[in-house]
């Protein structure tokens, strides 16, 4: 028994090997497309020309400034540029199994980190060049740290650590501040009456908003921002969308509808013994509960309920559900009836090769056979240039426009007859172009540009590459 526990390292080891072969396969098979051409194209410039660029942004940049050293090294290809978020979640598996079998008992960490693994929507986000594995990662860490301290494991080593990654955790996602602000009402609520350890975490957790400091200024000026203009979301439709999410966390809606049931199940269970409830377990239901719940109410007045945005509460809910079905059958011959089910459900609908919906290099293609010398290319909305020229003409995404971001690309393109808009004018047809191809790459006022284009040409065929991508061919 005592060989096994010096061997107890292994097993989260073994996690995030597992995960970062599973996960490798299908990383290459989406286009480069949305918003990470977007991060990649800024992650080429100078570290001060980042944080000037990306001072306006939704959320810090701190992920860029990681892919920039990244890219650096490794370059700028689909597979280079992904790599890191598969690094990221394949560490979030190995500490979702460490917080289960530390916290919880061997069983929990063993089905929890299954569970992460064939989870669909970790694969979705380690298959993507954006912040959000970053920020699963680090609040997954966050918790693990903050359950050490809950539990009296800590030492100055684990406050220096708690402390700095809840900073770095805010560097990544302003929604970290939802993860912190849960850790400083269950240090409130569980350590009130123990002043050394309430003081060591209200301290670690203060250091943490300190060093984020410098950049509180431009939070406050990004809220006021999105307070006046709103978010690029729509308000919820109710429990459809809240089922939706937890599809992509469950894989299915089927297996919705079975962890709820387990969790409900196992929560009657014990209701008459909610008083001895382990603070372990209230922390790990308020991670998944708390910010999903007043993510969903909060959107019907600012809209911010969106799967990518919820990457902090996906950990929990694993956790919850492991918890749960380990719990709900205590007699040992069947307990691990419910746990191997929903693992293999987990399993047989997990998938490698899980379609983004931006087909942006298939879209090219199609362009460049339908364009000749005297084809105008036109595309709404003009952000999605990055998208564009990673595709067309690496060369001019290489050589990005220091002063103005993307401004000089749009202009570059000109030359070529392609001109990205975002509203017809911008199009600038006249009497000389006689041939349009119309590429409407994201949500916006399609049959309007529509109906405008054919007040001069002929629509003679249009191309659909689900999910946002439409091409429109027209002739004079």
């Amino acid at each position: 028994m005592v060989r096994l526990r010096k061997f107890g390292w292994l097993i989260p080891v073994l996690f995030f090997l597992f995960n970062l072969i599973l996960r490798s396969f299908g990383i290459e098979v989406n286009s480069l497309a949305g918003d990470e051409p977007f991060s990649v194209y800024f992650a080429q410039m100078d570290i001060p020309d980042i944080l000037r660029h990306l001072r306006p942004g939704n959320n810090p940049p701190l992920y860029e400034l990681f892919l920039h050293y990244w890219i650096n090294i490794f370059g700028i290809s689909e597979v280079a540029v992904r790599i890191p978020s598969l690094i990221f979640v394949s560490i979030t598996a190995a500490f979702i199994y460490k917080i289960g079998n530390e916290f919880f008992t061997k069983e929990v960490g063993l089905v929890a980190g299954l569970l992460f693994s064939f989870s669909n929507y970790a694969t979705y986000f380690s298959h993507e060049a954006r912040a959000y594995a970053l920020f699963g990662m680090f609040t997954a860490i966050s918790f693990y740290f903050f359950l050490r301290c809950l539990n009296n494991q800590y030492s100055t080593k684990v406050l220096v650590l708690f402390t700095v990654v809840n900073a770095l955790l805010l560097y990544t996602h302003y929604f970290g501040a939802m993860v912190i602000g849960l850790q400083v009402f269950y240090a409130l609520l569980f350590s009130y009456k123990e002043s050394k350890k309430l003081k060591a975490v209200a301290l670690s957790l203060a250091a943490s908003f300190v060093l984020f400091g410098p950049y509180i200024p431009v939070v406050i000026e990004q809220f006021s921002v999105t307070k006046e203009k709103g978010t690029w979301l729509t308000t919820p439709s109710g429990w459809s969308t809240v089922e939706y999410v937890l599809s992509q966390f469950a894989n299915s809606k089927d297996i919705v509808k079975l962890t709820i049931l387990i969790v409900a199940v196992t929560l009657l269970a014990n209701v008459r013994k909610w008083r001895g409830i382990g603070r372990n377990t209230w922390v790990i239901a308020g991670w998944f509960s708390v910010p999903f719940a007043g993510m969903f109410v909060l959107s019907y007045w600012v809209p911010m309920f969106h799967d990518r945005y919820l990457m902090h509460t996906v950990g929990g809910f694993i956790l919850l559900v492991a918890i749960s079905s380990v719990s709900m059958i205590k007699l040992p011959v069947v307990k691990w009836l419910v746990p191997s089910l929903l693992i293999l459900f987990f399993m047989s609908t997990s998938d490698r090769n899980i379609d983004n919906g931006r087909h942006t290099k298939e879209a090219v293609e199609k362009v460049q056979e339908l364009r000749d010398t005297d084809t105008r290319v036109v595309m709404y909305p003009k952000y999605r240039i990055f998208g564009y020229a990673y595709y067309f003409n690496r060369d001019r995404f290489i050589n990005y426009d220091l002063e103005y971001g993307y401004y000089n690309v749009l202009e570059g393109f000109k030359e070529e007859n392609f001109y990205g808009i975002n509203q017809y004018s911008e199009a600038r047809i006249d009497s000389t172009v006689n041939k349009v191809i119309f590429m409407m790459t994201d949500g916006g006022p399609k049959e309007q540009l529509v109906s405008e284009f054919q007040s001069n040409f002929n629509l003679k065929k249009k191309y659909l590459f689900p999910e946002i991508i439409e091409i429109f061919e027209f002739e004079r």
